[in-house]
């Protein structure tokens, strides 16, 4: 609780009542969070606010475009953050969000990040790319590539839903991520 806490005192959110989106991972062109910030952030409506965190090749190019956008302020780019403040972020993030692209060559291997963030409760919202297919079959919505008006769509369809069938979907969402990826599931397979 304290580190939810301080995260809301710093950074002007309140997790209760704000609408707040999660990005968190290497900043290289296949995780897409680049695009998303050029071509996506626009469309979400005015009061999502979108925290990403991490670092890579693509920060300047995040950073450039989070300030060409008319409210600048509602995407925090948070850098490295230690790993219990991640965990607090997938915990207490409405979504998490995987904007992945089609890269040639560099591919998303097993996505992990979506599952850790599902693990919490925390359904995504990721295009249809590489092995989030296989991750989000359940626990979130997978978007045609490259369509960010479907993918804002998306984010906003979560919202639309009502309190309890957020928690519906929140906590479906944490039961696939056991019933598919649990140990005891990883013990059995293996």
């Amino acid at each position: 609780a304290r580190l939810r806490d301080a995260f809301e005192e710093e950074h002007g959110i309140d997790f209760d009542r704000d609408r707040v989106v999660l990005n968190l991972g290497r900043q290289v062109p296949r995780k897409g969070v680049a695009a998303f910030i050029e071509q996506g952030a626009a469309l979400l409506e005015s009061d999502i606010n979108v925290l990403i965190v991490g670092t890579g090749p693509d920060a300047q190019r995040i950073e450039q475009g989070r300030d060409r956008l008319k409210q600048p302020e509602r995407v925090r780019l948070l850098g490295v953050l230690d790993d219990d403040v991640c965990s607090m972020l997938r915990r207490h993030c409405d979504l998490f969000l995987m904007p992945n692209v089609s890269t040639p060559g560099d591919v998303e291997g097993y996505g992990i990040a979506p599952l850790e963030a599902m693990y919490f409760g925390t359904p995504v919202v990721a295009f249809a790319v590489d092995a989030l297919v296989e991750a989000v079959r359940e626990g979130g919505w997978l978007v045609t590539p490259g369509d960010y008006q479907g993918f804002a769509d998306a984010v906003h369809a979560y919202y639309a839903l009502s309190a309890e069938d957020r928690l519906r979907v929140n906590e479906q969402t944490r039961d696939y991520c056991l019933r598919e990826y649990g140990w005891d599931t990883a013990s059995a397979r293996y």
